[in-house]
């Protein structure tokens, strides 16, 4: 078969002999080398360089020393030695056939039921026996610990009570591989046995008793704790010097009975983890009952003696302790999941001091961390979490289902649908718990709409004391799924249109749009609510969408209206006050007087999976919010322009100088509210935006882009005065005026025109005008005098309201540190004659009682 040798005999041979002196096993090189002869898939195997390197690894386990054979089998790689991987997995197979080879050799002997070793079972004995076994059987009903039933209901899941399994350790409790639970009693005497004989006895009880079978001689005792030490009674005649032997030695079967007893306290419900620890612990005791048959074929060839009994388990004596006393921490504990894998993680760290016990502990750790590890590959890799035994660091709290998605979703869906479970992350885990989340998050993300995950060279991560080991296969797999998902929702789904979409209508760039909405809306929503048609709204909403320049955008059709049951002022103070003292007093609507269409109304959108991950419902509120009251400062403005139309024509009037004063107040209100929706709109929400934008052409995955969304808002809804009590009562107070202003221009608007042609005509005034409540227009005596002091009043509201405005944005400018509210400030300056006559109109008792009289103030 040497076709397929590249390197000739002599260089094969040299190559084998440095690899078997490397590695330190009883192989020899002519062995080695007839294998390959014989082997017809030598050198035709694609084996790739990390495959290799791992079946290198893996043999370096069982080498003598990994170092010097690493060292070596680097050295081969980099001289360029030819079919170097296919000798690697040769020898791997030839070592651990070797070890099983090993393994297999000693056979267990029979234990007699009766007697000493050379024993004959009769026809006699047989009722003995069966005596024996009936007795057994009907005690074994009755070694049920009452701890063990309650642990065992309290640690059973819903849905095994529907299943009919057996109780082994109830019904068959002599099935058990660990001592009886009752104590059984020294039944038998050494005295006048020689010592020698003593020895050949007590030899056979020590084998007995390290496989948890209680003997004639040593005895044990019943524990009160599941996990207690165990005691053991040695007959009172045995030779001292063989009891001090003795005594040192049943340490070892006390620590064994400590590990099967955590072992067959494990159940089905115990979780994955605890099963693949018992598991490995399984694989050691299998070497362990291997010695102790050896041992037995030794005592029965006559070759064993109580000293080389004590020298052969002195090894195993040290694996055990450190097995009984990982089990111990863990029993005790009732830990599960990642707990468990963080106590064999800081076990295995103490013992590096000890390499053999160390050695255990890895490989303890390495076998329960793989099914924890396989769990966590399916979430970082595909984004789901098969989790039945409630072990891993992610809990999925699924209470929608996917279809449910882009109608009703949760506002807080990213952040509880999972979560993380701090008792259950291993320790060496912790520093990645946060990039684990998102990981699997994103992909379940990806999923959900439908998208197939191919993810190239995956990798299985594997436990190691090193955590860059499994860390920089994390940090992979988070960055294939951050770019993939951030890719889908810019790419795929349009994030940045939606996010202008939601611009144009909520924050009003759509300045066209806006206007024909209003024109076609202002009669239906200058009603009170209960008498507003939705439906008709809707298609006045339909209507502008496709006449104005919003037809263009393809999300128009997601546009919706609503008219919320409460106003913009009573929604604020409600949010602000969570948590305070005021909280209970906005828990249900306050009687008030019913709310028109204006104060009510706002956009809505329809926003479909995964957008809705960002333009939640939380985020559509606040842009809910932004809108009304953008939406209530336009409508206000459109008042006070309808006004000054008004007054258009009434300059045209001979009179007209009666009415300098509503028209410079007028105009004041006007500049006030054009003002504040320039300082709104071009100086908080138009900068914020465009700094919006340019962070998002850096953002690397979707919670930057949550992060990003939740900056813009919140700096808005602070900016635009929304999340300060005192100022947003403030500003409404300021626009009521100017709303009441309006109304009252509105009302005189029927006087203007009588008082002109009462002027041209040279006729006095009405008497009934002047004894009406509503205040006539000026043209003629007291009317003229009693519109003026209405205009008046209305001026010195409004100064007042301004400067309370004014005073407040003052006092959070310097206390907040911050130079964005003195903008509106500047914009906003008066002139210092209305303070003067506010100061005048405050000194006016004779005013003011007639204000109390009206009700304007």
């Amino acid at each position: 078969m040497y076709q397929n040798w590249i390197l000739p005999r002599d260089k094969m041979q040299s190559t084998i002999k440095e690899l078997l002196d490397a590695l330190g096993c009883n192989l020899e090189a002519d062995t080695v080398l007839d294998y390959i002869q014989n082997d017809p898939n030598y050198g035709n195997s694609s084996l790739t360089i990390k495959q290799a390197n791992e079946y290198a690894q893996r043999l370096a386990l069982k080498a003598s020393n990994a170092k010097v054979f690493l060292k070596k089998y680097e050295d081969l790689k980099n001289r360029n030695t030819d079919n170097l991987s296919d000798m690697v997995v040769l020898f791997y197979k030839l070592v651990c056939e070797d070890k099983k080879t090993r393994i297999s050799k000693p056979k267990v002997a029979p234990k007699p039921v009766m007697g000493d070793n050379k024993h004959q079972i009769t026809k006699d004995d047989l009722p003995q026996i069966k005596d024996k076994l009936l007795k057994a059987v009907d005690e074994s009903k009755k070694l049920v610990m009452k701890s063990f039933e309650e642990k065992e209901s309290k640690l059973r899941p819903n849905w095994y009570s529907s299943l009919d399994l057996p109780n082994w350790q109830k019904d068959h409790p002599a099935m058990s591989w660990d001592f009886p639970k009752e104590p059984v009693p020294i039944v038998a005497s050494l005295a006048g046995i020689p010592i020698a004989s003593q020895e050949n006895i007590i030899i056979e009880e020590l084998l007995y008793v390290f496989s948890g079978i209680p003997g004639n001689f040593i005895v044990h005792q019943p524990v009160k704790d599941v996990f207690d030490a165990r005691t053991f009674l040695i007959s009172e005649d045995l030779d001292d010097a063989l009891r001090q032997i003795v005594q040192q030695m049943l340490p070892l079967a006390s620590n064994y009975s400590i590990v099967r007893r955590f072992i067959e306290n494990c159940d089905m419900w115990s979780g994955q983890v605890l099963h693949a620890l018992v598991a490995g612990i399984e694989v050691l005791l299998k070497d362990y009952y291997t010695m102790l048959a050896q041992l037995e074929t030794e005592q029965m060839s006559s070759n064993l003696t109580l000293q080389k009994l004590w020298y052969f388990v002195l090894p195993t004596m040290h694996t055990m302790q450190v097995l009984a006393a990982i089990v111990t921490c863990i029993g005790k504990s009732e830990l599960r999941g990642g707990a468990v894998l963080t106590v064999l993680h800081d076990k295995t760290n103490t013992l590096m001091g000890d390499a053999r016990a160390q050695e255990i502990s890895l490989f303890l750790t390495e076998r329960a961390c793989r099914p924890y590890l396989f769990i966590l590959d399916q979430w970082i890799h595909k984004g789901t979490v098969i989790d039945p035994f409630q072990e891993f660091m992610i809990e999925d709290n699924e209470l929608i289902n996917k279809e449910e998605l882009p109608v009703d979703y949760s506002a807080d869906y990213w952040e509880k649908r999972y979560c993380i479970q701090r008792d259950r992350v291993p320790k060496f885990l912790e520093k990645f718990t946060d990039i684990i989340l998102r990981t699997g998050k994103y992909l379940n993300v990806i999923s959900q709409c439908g998208k197939s995950i191919t993810k190239p060279n995956t990798e299985e991560i594997k436990y190691s004391l090193r955590e860059q080991n499994y860390g920089a296969i994390i940090q992979k797999a988070y960055s294939f799924a951050s770019k993939s998902l951030l890719e889908l929702l810019l790419k795929e789904y349009d994030l940045m249109g939606r996010l202008k979409s939601v611009k144009n209508y909520f924050l009003m760039s759509q300045g066209d749009f806006i206007v024909q909405f209003m024109d076609a809306t202002e009669q239906e929503l200058s009603k009170k609510i209960d008498d507003i048609i939705p439906s008709k709204l809707e298609s006045l909403l339909g209507l502008c969408l496709r006449l104005s320049a919003a037809s263009h955008d393809p999300y128009n059709e997601d546009m919706r209206v609503e008219l919320l049951p409460y106003d913009l002022q009573f929604q604020m103070f409600k949010i602000l006050s969570i948590e305070t003292k005021d909280e209970k007093e906005y828990k249900q609507n306050k009687e008030c007087p019913p709310l028109s269409g204006i104060e009510t109304f706002s956009f809505g959108m329809e926003v479909k999976w995964p957008v809705s991950l960002i333009l939640n419902h939380k985020a559509i509120a606040c842009y809910q919010m932004i809108f009304r009251h953008l939406f209530y400062c336009k409508h206000v403005e459109r008042l006070l322009c309808r006004v000054w139309l008004y007054n258009k024509v009434v300059k045209r009037f001979s009179e007209a100088r009666l009415y300098a004063d509503s028209f410079a107040l007028r105009q004041r209100m006007l500049s006030c509210i054009q003002h504040l929706q320039y300082y709104m709109c071009v100086e908080v929400i138009e900068p914020s935006w465009c700094q919006l934008i340019q962070s998002l052409d850096s953002v690397n995955n979707v919670d930057e882009v949550l992060e990003r969304h939740n900056d813009f808002l919140e700096s808005c809804l602070g900016d635009c005065m929304l999340t300060s009590p005192q100022l947003l009562k403030a500003v409404t107070t300021l626009c009521l005026v100017c709303v009441q202003f309006c109304t009252f221009i509105q009302e005189m608007r029927k006087y203007f025109v009588d008082a002109e042609l009462n002027s041209m005509l040279g006729t006095s005034c009405d008497n009934d005008y002047e004894s009406a409540e509503s205040t006539p227009g000026p043209g003629c005596g007291g009317s003229a005098d009693s519109f003026s002091r209405s205009v008046s009043r209305y001026g010195l509201r409004f100064t007042a309201a301004l400067l309370s405005v004014l005073a407040i944005i003052e006092r959070m400018a310097r206390d907040n540190n911050t130079n964005k509210l003195l903008n509106i400030s500047a914009r906003l300056n008066f002139n210092t004659y209305y303070v003067k006559q506010l100061e005048k109109f405050c000194s006016d008792e004779t005013l003011l009682e007639t204000d109390k009289k009206t009700g304007a103030s």
